[in-house]
């Protein structure tokens, strides 16, 4: 579902993976989708923290933990907008969630397809 959403939502087109990292934060700025923070960006791969996003936003401060990743949903929605920017596929999965470790982001990770 998360991916679908990703490749419907207008983005800007890019010609070369390198310019990902910025469209990114547009479009999770510009559809309030939290607040990101690039930890490494290559032509194979992006890490990404994004931290208040919808999934864990309210869940934070409760005190629910859980024992893996929660977060699919951004993660599909992450590799939709990448592969809908610049027509690459790509796979994207959440490698740390807030609710396991206690931190106030989850950490996701970007992989683009070689071809």
């Amino acid at each position: 579902m998360g991916h679908e959403l990703g490749t419907i939502l207008k983005v800007k087109q890019l010609r070369e993976t390198t310019q990902i990292p910025d469209g990114l934060r547009e479009i999770v700025k510009e559809f309030n989708l939290g607040d990101m923070e690039i930890i490494e960006s290559s032509d194979e791969i992006i890490n990404l923290r994004l931290k208040g996003h919808s999934s864990i936003k309210d869940l934070l401060n409760k005190g629910i933990k859980t024992e893996g990743s929660f977060c699919a949903f951004e993660a599909g929605m992450l590799a939709g907008i990448v592969e809908h920017m610049i027509n690459i596929h790509c796979f994207a999965q959440e490698v740390e969630c807030g609710l396991q470790s206690g931190n106030p982001y989850c950490e996701f990770m970007i992989v683009f397809q070689k071809e």
